[in-house]
């Protein structure tokens, strides 16, 4: 049916009722019995399992996190480091690894997660108290060097 205005298309009831009681029954079509043949039974178990599905959606999502989570605590535990540290002085240093590559880092590369705990260990030292008491390793360049000299060359 070809509709040229708005108008028309509304006089008309919009799109014929086979369409609609079509999808619906392709939606059922793996229920059993009435549930599956009589379309006013069916809608109800239709729009109720579609509603499950989007909650369970969410309620994936939320397992999921809570799971790459508890991975990576453990692994932090194996070498000595909180999960909250770890995090933060992760997002402190610009290292953008999400929580499900960090899992999977976790799990499949322990010696990758291994240097990222150490670098996480390294990087809190430097922003807390014991900064002042530790040396800078030989061969590498930080911030600070780079600002004393800014202002060195300021002064002169």
């Amino acid at each position: 049916m070809v509709f040229l205005t708005v108008a028309c298309m509304i006089r008309s009831g919009g799109p014929p009722r086979y369409w609609k009681r079509a999808m619906y029954r392709r939606l059922a079509w793996h229920y059993f019995g009435r549930k599956r043949n009589c379309y006013g039974i069916s809608i109800r178990y239709v729009r109720r399992a579609l509603r499950y599905s989007s909650q369970a959606r969410v309620l994936k999502k939320k397992q999921m996190k809570k799971l790459w989570e508890t991975r990576i605590s453990a692994a932090c535990q194996e070498h000595g480091v909180l999960y909250d540290n770890f995090m933060t002085t992760l997002a402190q240093s610009n290292i953008a690894l999400n929580r499900k590559v960090l899992a999977d880092i976790a799990i499949y590369e322990p010696r990758s997660f291994q240097s990222l705990c150490q670098f996480s260990k390294m990087k809190s030292r430097e922003i807390g108290l014991g900064a002042a008491t530790l040396e800078c390793p030989s061969g590498i360049i930080t911030r600070d060097m780079l600002l004393e000299e800014k202002t060195k060359k300021q002064y002169k």
